[in-house]
């Protein structure tokens, strides 16, 4: 009878075992914020990167029945985070190109290894959790993260990626018999067997941002009231013909002014524009005419199947051995699954294609008259005798976000829409903007006053720079309107008899009220904070140490109790440094 009972219980010890899940750890990285750098790419510059590792231990589970109490106990040796930054571009031209940019581990447990175990009664059943703290120092010349939208932004896949991992290595300090699961899932019988157990892989956002210029700095700027201070191009511009003599083509001035930068959430941008005809005698003026102008202003995107070698050169990046198809990336975008298959192919590695797109609206008027039949003359006033007499041009450019017809964006589900970028030299991508000013030239070339008038007409261009940047949000956004024109397609002004009096199309600011001073005007700089590498620096006027009123103290109300019910536990069972020793205490 007691041959019987011993053989039951084995038995049922053995499906037990067999049916039961052994107690197992899981990691999850938990970063606290995005992060935000400012202003160029910057190899002697550094980020933290702050965030926890969250250790879950999940209680052992039994297909046929609620398992008996038990305590489980593991050595958590090693716990290695790492960080990793791509780039990832698909387009019909190039086909599919990936590149790695950062790829680093930090060590998360020094010196001894920690264990962690808790004790499970028969109802209380909940994992448990233990947060470890990490601070990352991430480069500063990394680029922000960006994504492809498809349609009406619905679907987005990610060009610019940063993730986060961890993987830990641990030991079971209570390992089973032979004869059980966990022996046959990790092969062992006496000794404590090493496992490991990885976390799937968290999104990092890193965005990059250009601070406004400090409102005292704006006074001496042409746009007082735009975020960023004017700069100005001089020049003469050139033709492109030689209908028009060019020694008058070449004493043609021209001064423009642009913001040095321009966020891309603005409506509209400033150009002012300055032209005189410099060292012409008055009968040259008299011949000289400017009809009309027009502006266009476009957003090129130069792509290419692999990286650029000007950008592995410039920046720390991994070497080729380290870069795909050698070392795959451990993830990639969903919408890749032909070049994986093989059913589409790539370019060659040499291969780049460009385009290009209006960023002004349809709306925008095509050409602007300057000089009207009533004053087609206007060079030949004797004001212009005065260095200081110029034909000042003021305009509001607008600018629109979807660089297309948004009526056909339903027809865009499944291809990438453009829109407005950034400016910026990326790996595989760079985007840069530039502003086309065409000025319709016409110069008299008969001979003689009583002549007929032949008129040579040629068109002069002068291209511009613009740099589109992402600004923090701030409270007030610069929105300035577009000039009210007399006709949608043209707009009349005349030349300035006196210096000081502007063209009748110039755009009027609106008097709003003063923007709002940014934050980063009202908080220090990072680097008054921080080192170029990230550390912390000493503050060198601390705040006084914090004491109470002694008048206020007599009317505080009692402190609230807090009352927090845990789970039973035991103490630990052996002398091994526990959790919180290492700064990472559990919550339940």
């Amino acid at each position: 009878m007691l041959h019987s009972s011993s053989f039951y219980q084995s038995l049922r010890q053995t499906v037990s075992d067999l049916t039961t899940t052994p107690c197992k750890i899981e990691l999850d990285v938990l970063p606290l914020d995005s992060v935000d750098m400012y202003g160029e790419p910057d190899k002697n510059s550094a980020y933290s990167l702050a965030g926890h590792v969250e250790v879950k231990l999940t209680p052992p589970t039994s297909l046929l029945y609620d398992p008996p109490a038990t305590e489980e106990r593991f050595l958590l040796e090693s716990l290695v985070l790492t960080f990793e930054g791509q780039s990832e571009l698909l387009s019909p031209n190039t086909g599919y190109a990936a590149c790695r940019l950062i790829e680093f581990s930090q060590e998360l447990i020094q010196g001894e290894p920690v264990e962690i175990g808790h004790f499970w009664d028969e109802n209380l059943r909940d994992p448990q959790r233990w947060l470890i703290a990490f601070n990352l120092v991430v480069p500063g010349w990394l680029p922000p993260t960006c994504y492809t939208s498809f349609g009406s932004g619905t679907r987005e896949e990610p060009e610019i990626s940063y993730r986060l991992s961890a993987k830990a290595t641990y030991r079971d300090m209570r390992p089973g018999s032979s004869k059980s699961l966990r022996s046959m899932c990790y092969g062992y019988s006496t000794l404590p067997s090493t496992q490991t157990t990885t976390s799937p892989a968290s999104v990092v956002k890193i965005n990059r941002y250009t601070l406004p210029s400090a409102p005292d700095t704006l006074i001496t700027s042409e746009f007082p009231r735009f975020p960023f201070h004017s700069v100005e191009y001089a020049g003469s511009v050139r033709g492109t013909s030689s209908d028009i003599p060019t020694d008058i083509l070449s004493k043609l001035r021209v001064l423009a002014y642009l913001p040095e930068h321009i966020p891309t959430d603005c409506e509209s941008f400033p150009l002012f524009l300055r032209l005189r005809p410099e060292g012409l005698s008055a009968d040259e003026r008299r011949r000289l005419r400017l009809p009309d102008f027009s502006v266009s202003a476009t957003q090129t995107e130069i792509s290419r199947a692999a990286m650029s070698s000007k950008y592995a050169s410039k920046w720390p990046v991994p070497p080729p051995s380290e870069q795909p198809p050698k070392k795959p990336l451990r993830t990639r975008r969903s919408d890749v699954r032909d070049y994986e298959a093989g059913l589409l192919l790539s370019a060659p590695s040499s291969t780049t294609a460009r385009h290009s797109f209006s960023i002004l609206p349809r709306s925008f008027p095509d050409t602007f008259a300057l000089h009207s039949a009533d004053n087609g003359h206007a060079f030949a006033d004797a004001a212009f005798d005065d260095t200081n007499t110029w034909v000042q041009m003021r305009l509001e450019v607008p600018v629109r976000q979807v660089l297309m017809n948004e009526k056909r964006i339903e027809q865009f589900e499944d291809l990438p829409v453009p829109t407005l970028r950034p400016t910026e030299n990326g790996p595989i991508l760079t985007v840069f903007h530039s502003l086309d000013v065409a000025l319709t030239c016409t110069y008299d070339t008969s001979e003689g006053a009583d002549n007929e008038e032949k008129l040579a007409t040629d068109e002069l261009r002068l291209t511009l720079p613009l740099n589109f940047v992402r600004v923090p949000r701030r409270s007030t956004v610069y929105s300035a309107p577009v000039a009210v024109l007399p006709s949608a397609t043209a707009a009349e002004a005349s030349c300035p008899s006196i210096p000081t009096s502007p063209p009748s199309f110039s755009a009027s600011y609106s008097t709003l009220p003063p923007p709002s001073m940014p934050y980063a005007q009202a908080l220090p700089a990072y680097s008054q904070l921080y080192h170029s590498n990230g550390m912390l620096r000493e503050d060198p006027t601390p705040l006084p140490r914090y004491t109470r009123n002694p008048e206020d103290a007599e009317d505080l109300p009692p402190p609230p109790v807090v009352c927090k019910q845990t789970p039973p536990t035991k103490l630990p069972l052996s002398t091994v440094r526990s959790v919180s020793e290492a700064s990472a205490e559990p919550s339940a």
